[in-house]
């Protein structure tokens, strides 16, 4: 009899890949896994019969809740392993996490943090603001790099709404002067508590144009008016811009065209005017002569109170003395308070529009500033501002007599 062979008879054990090896229950099933799912499936329906899940839980570890969503997700790879779809939509990783720009946020919102602390550059303030700087890695040249200034300045754009604004300047007043205008607004609420009470009120002051801007500091703030007026954000000197120039006009004799100016709720008038001088200063003679007796008719038929700065032509006896004279009733702002004239508040819109359009001759600017405040300066906006007035006493007072954002 001729010796069987041991290779036919030799004991064969089935034995699964390690992949389809597993011993417990899997948390996020395998490619090879997931295949068995959808093997067990195909199986099932060609052989008309149906594989209980528990059977492909035992064969493939994969649980019967999650072949379920296997199936219904109609794939068989796992998210990692099928084909490239094209760009992530869910983007890269972010550099700076929102728990920074949250810190850079607050450190540039702190009231205690010097002026000059929060202009600085955007990545030292970052790291005033305890972030640290992250690097990325670039490939020209290869290496480790630390990220731009550009990528922090977007990044608190976007989540907080910082940006590198001009602060806005004013100038920081003395004790006598803040004084002085608290005692003026307490005066005045005594007489005219209610908004409505100073409808009875014009605002004057004298337009010059002709000179450019200038320029001031810059710091990270948020958008909005809110942020732009906020005491800790607005620079207050000893000079502001509008000495610097009068200094101009003073130094170089620039031309100007000078115009006085008087608004009430339902009332506009211009009236230009020239002085003996280079730098546009009013004189008591031309306020007494040619001014005040041009518009104490409309005045008058308007029942208003002239409202004036406290220049030395506008206090001075024999002003008061013609007012006296022509019963014109005055009141005076106190000094360096222009946030408390409604005309104030109106000038820049007002010069920005005029300087829109180049003017070569004294007519051509007057003809241009009449088309500007006469015809497109909103009535409605004026007495917008009368409708809230006592505001900016309180805001007056609250400042302990410093200026406002008006």
């Amino acid at each position: 009899m001729a010796p069987v062979s041991s290779r036919k008879h030799r004991r064969r054990h089935f034995t699964p890949p390690p992949d389809l090896a597993h011993q417990q229950k899997l948390k996020h099933p395998k490619t090879p896994s997931r295949c068995g799912v959808w093997y067990a499936k195909l199986f099932g329906q060609e052989l008309g019969i149906t594989i209980d899940a528990e059977v492909i839980h035992k064969v493939t570890g994969v649980a019967p809740r999650s072949q379920t969503r296997i199936l219904a997700s109609k794939q068989a790879r796992t998210l990692h392993n099928q084909p490239d779809s094209g760009p992530d939509p869910r983007g890269r990783k972010r550099v700076f996490t929102r728990q920074d720009t949250s810190a850079i946020a607050d450190y540039t919102d702190d009231g205690t943090i010097p002026l000059d602390d929060r202009g600085k550059p955007w990545l030292n303030i970052a790291i005033a603001a305890g972030v640290t700087i992250p690097e990325t890695y670039h490939f020209k040249p290869p290496g480790m790099r630390t990220v731009t200034t550009r990528t922090l300045q977007k990044a608190c754009n976007q989540d907080e709404g910082l940006i590198n604004a001009i602060c806005e300047e004013e100038r920081e007043l003395t004790d006598n002067q803040a004084t002085a205008r608290t005692d003026w607004t307490e005066d005045q609420f005594k007489k005219r508590p209610h908004s409505k009470d100073w409808l009875d009120v014009g605002f004057c002051d004298e337009f010059h144009f002709g000179i450019g801007p200038q320029r001031t500091k810059r710091l990270k703030r948020r958008r909005g008016s809110k942020h732009r007026y906020k005491p800790q954000n607005v620079h207050r000197k000893k000079v502001t811009s509008k000495d610097v120039k009068a200094k101009a006009r003073e130094a170089e004799h620039l031309k100007l065209l000078n115009v006085f100016v008087v608004i009430g709720p339902k009332y506009k008038k211009i009236v230009p005017y020239e002085v003996p001088n280079t730098v546009g200063k009013m004189t008591t003679k031309v306020y007494t002569e040619r001014i005040l007796p041009s518009i104490i008719d409309d005045l008058q038929e308007q029942g208003l109170t002239l409202c004036q700065d406290a220049d030395s032509a506008h206090t001075s006896r024999a002003t008061i003395a013609w007012a006296k004279a022509h019963g014109l009733p005055l009141l005076t702002l106190p000094g360096v308070s222009p946030d408390l004239s409604i005309l104030e508040s109106i000038a820049h819109p007002v010069k920005r529009a005029f300087h829109a359009i180049r003017t070569v001759s004294d007519k051509a600017a007057l003809a241009r500033f009449n088309q500007v405040f006469i015809e497109e300066l909103d009535q409605k906006a004026i007495q917008g501002m009368y409708k809230w007035y006592t505001k900016r006493l309180h805001e007056c007072q609250r400042a302990d007599g410093q200026m406002t954002r008006y």
